[in-house]
């Protein structure tokens, strides 16, 4: 384990990954392996998270998990302390690629719920949700 203790903290933790291993050849090759990473809830402390790494490090993987869109290959993924479902509907913008630049964040938070028919003013409250 890391040098960090998911026992040691008396905060609230809101993201946690234990132990996670990334394999796509059925483990002979791991491109990521043990990783543990920890964000705690910190109220009034004003933290602000980044993950950097070089092209093909794993950064977008790595987001896939916490948002529940990719399974890892082995560990533990806690979004609250509870494991992380599809069904959260946590979602992720990326900066660059998959946003619109002629739409505002907002509209393009919301683009996939207006392709789902929900009307604007819903679409807007929704979409602030995620955002904020």
């Amino acid at each position: 384990m890391s040098p960090l203790s998911f026992t040691d903290s008396t905060l609230a933790n809101i993201i946690e990954l234990r132990n996670i291993g990334q394999t796509y050849d059925g483990g002979q090759n791991w491109v990521i392996k043990g990783l543990d990473f920890l964000v705690e809830d910190k109220p009034d402390q004003g933290q602000f998270v980044v993950i950097l790494g070089m092209s093909g490090s794993g950064k977008s993987t790595l987001l896939r998990y916490i948002a529940g869109i990719q399974q890892p290959s082995e560990g533990t993924v806690l979004v609250n302390g509870k494991p992380i479902t599809p069904e959260q509907h946590i979602s992720m913008v990326f900066q660059q690629y998959s946003s619109l630049p002629w739409m505002t964040v907002l509209e393009n938070v919301g683009l996939a719920l207006q392709y789902q028919g929900i009307k604007k003013n819903e679409r807007d409250e929704r979409a602030m949700e995620m955002i904020k």
